[in-house]
């Protein structure tokens, strides 16, 4: 049976009662404290604006999972309670726990079932549970992550339980009257702690705690809506939602960036709840070493899939599924997403195309086995979706893990655009070929600057993005950033990085101009060359006096290597910007020397000593424009 609620705002409860038999003898926990239980729910989330209802209950025995009515279950039997479990609702397992008030599976773990003694159903323990449920961590949480000043400060996302405005709590119900904390401990620091007891995920007595903070509040909606909205609206419960139930986004824009912190969309990215037995997972950091990103690409949160879960098999795939897109036939929309995909485990990333209502999934960018070497590395993808919008459709990353614990894949940043394209005038977004002269015995640990140059051939504004490096537009002395931002024809750039801290090691910039990429490479100098031998470069300026500013020619053609793991299946059309464009060098030019006139013969005598005496000074080095 598949539970549909008749509001959108409402959550069915499932209670799973321990007793004698499957009829109810001798069960645990009476229907005036069932019901309590759900009043208990609908006191505490009111804040959310959700309600709850009793659906139905059922009676387990010991036959169906072990010892469950023997008094003091070992909720590590809860796994057999998974046949039992009703999709759509919330559920919940009443019985004698053995030394816990209550128990429940943490939102990345696909499972809607908490558990709960039958004593605390009248008390905020139930309500305590379903926040775990929907991925809160109690207020004292790790508080030995560094002092009171940390965990509460503008960096206290990274630390405790990671939402900045709870009161970091000590941990000790004796410190607590009821809910009025009572003690005077400190902190490592000597800082004193200030805990509210009345937060429902702290450690005030649970006939007492009422309330969560605005920011676990926030925190909730975003599961609720992202993992968990199958217990929210009404669409049919049996498949996954698709363009025939969902609101069409047709909007320029929508962005997503897996932030716990931000406002949740309403309509945006969700979990493949009917399917999946496992959910990608919101947090700052994967807990695996040697494998995963280590920081989000940017903000708070991102997505990864935590291969080294015990829920989590050989071969098994995990969906994040989009709202439904319908753009005018007249415009252009592409995706673009940050991935990381670190560790000897490491299996596939694939995003997916669906015009048929999910009928069917089709393959328009694929990545197989580690793509990084550390956790602090993510790369830029860049995804044509010109041909799709005609008609609804909708997208899906697919992860898949091939087994073993070095395997944890991480998704951020998430963008799908669109803009109107002009019927008179074909758009270009093709720029003339920019070729960057690899450095080589550059300084060790010095910015390196690139040659001035100018963005043309193309007639509408392009994005720009950059890895590893910084820009500068203008040219503006020490003004450069690394944030993504559109330019024009016309617009001129400068890039610079820091050199290798290690000698002859390479350093290299990526950038990324619509779907083309450019490399800005140096490459530090020997052990045995001495620092006058170094290169040394100079920044580009905005302005220079009596000198030819016309820019570079830029002749060499750019050579395309396809990706190998690009999956051919797609349209040919289709485009990923994950292609390596790689500028052949140019040489240096070198200065003429004016001289007056005389034979061809005396001439190239005068300049190639020129040039000799140039090449021989060391005690002033010639300024290079890279």
């Amino acid at each position: 049976m598949i539970f549909i609620p008749a509001n959108a705002n409402e959550i069915g409860v499932y209670y799973l009662i321990s007793a004698e038999n499957n009829n109810g003898q001798g069960a645990s926990a009476t229907d005036a404290q069932l019901a309590s239980g759900i009043e208990q729910l609908n006191h505490d989330y009111a804040s959310l604006d959700i309600s709850f209802f009793l659906l139905d209950k059922i009676y387990l025995t010991n036959d169906d999972v072990t010892g469950i009515h023997a008094g003091k279950w070992d909720t590590d039997n809860e796994e057999q309670v998974r046949p039992f479990i009703r999709y759509g609702a919330l559920n919940v397992v009443v019985a004698d726990l053995d030394g816990k008030n209550g128990h429940a599976y943490w939102n990345y773990e696909a499972t809607d079932l908490i558990e709960v003694e039958p004593e605390d159903l009248a008390t905020s323990t139930i309500s305590h549970e379903f926040a775990h449920n929907l991925g809160l961590l109690h207020t004292y949480q790790s508080i030995d992550d560094g002092p009171i000043t940390l965990l509460e400060g503008v960096d206290g996302w990274q630390y405790g339980d990671k939402v900045i405005d709870t009161a970091v709590d000590p941990g000790e119900r004796g410190y607590y009257n009821d809910c009025l904390y009572s003690a005077s401990a400190v902190d490592e620091a000597g800082n004193a702690y200030h805990p509210d007891g009345f937060n429902i995920m702290g450690k005030g007595q649970n006939t007492c705690r009422n309330r969560f903070s605005e920011g676990q509040i926030k925190r909730m909606k975003r599961v609720l809506l992202s993992d968990k909205f199958h217990l929210l609206n009404s669409f049919d419960m049996a498949a996954n939602p698709t363009c025939s139930e969902l609101s069409i986004q047709t909007g320029n824009n929508l962005l997503e960036g897996f932030n716990y912190n931000e406002t949740p969309v309403s309509n945006s990215w969700r979990q493949d709840s009917y399917l999946d037995d496992f959910n990608w997972k919101y947090y700052n950091y994967t807990s695996t070493s040697a494998t995963g990103a280590s920081a989000p690409q940017e903000g708070h949160t991102f997505l990864h899939i935590d291969a080294s879960h015990e829920l989590v098999s050989a071969n098994d795939s995990i969906n994040l599924i989009s709202p439904c897109f319908t753009f005018a036939a007249s415009s252009t929309a592409e995706m673009t997403f940050y991935y990381s995909m670190y560790g000897a485990d490491t299996g596939s990333l694939k995003v997916q195309v669906s015009q048929d209502n999910g009928g069917s999934w089709q393959n328009i960018w694929h990545k197989s086995g580690q793509q990084h070497t550390s956790g602090t590395s993510w790369s830029l993808a860049t995804i044509s979706l010109a041909q799709y919008t005609a008609s609804p459709f909708q997208l899906r990353f697919s992860g898949q893990v091939i087994g073993g614990s070095k395997g944890d894949i991480s998704l951020d940043n998430v963008s799908v655009t669109t803009s109107q394209v002009s019927t008179d005038v074909e758009l270009d977004r093709l720029v003339d070929d920019i070729s960057f002269a690899d450095q080589s015995a550059v300084e060790l640990d010095v910015l390196v600057y690139s040659q001035r140059f100018v963005i043309s051939g193309i007639n509408t504004e392009i994005n720009l993005s950059i890895e590893n490096g910084e820009y500068s537009v203008d040219c503006q002395t020490d003004v450069y950033a690394s944030q993504r931002l559109t330019v024009k024809h016309g617009d001129t750039l400068c890039l610079r990085h820091n050199s290798a801290s290690g000698y002859q090691e390479q350093v290299t910039t990526v950038l990324t101009l619509a779907e083309q990429k450019f490399y800005f490479v140096s490459t530090t100098r020997s052990s045995t060359q001495t620092n006058a031998e170094a290169v040394t470069t100079v920044e580009p300026v905005t302005t220079i006096a009596a000198t030819n500013t016309s820019e570079p020619v830029t002749s060499p053609v750019p050579i395309i290597t396809a990706d190998a793991t690009t999956e051919t299946s797609a349209a040919a059309d289709v485009i990923a910007s994950d292609a390596v464009i790689a500028a052949i060098p140019q040489s240096g030019a070198v200065d003429t020397v004016q001289e007056p006139k005389s034979s061809a013969g005396a001439m190239m005598c005068l300049l190639l000593f020129g040039l000799v005496v140039r090449l021989n000074r060391k005690t002033k080095p010639v300024p290079l424009y890279l």
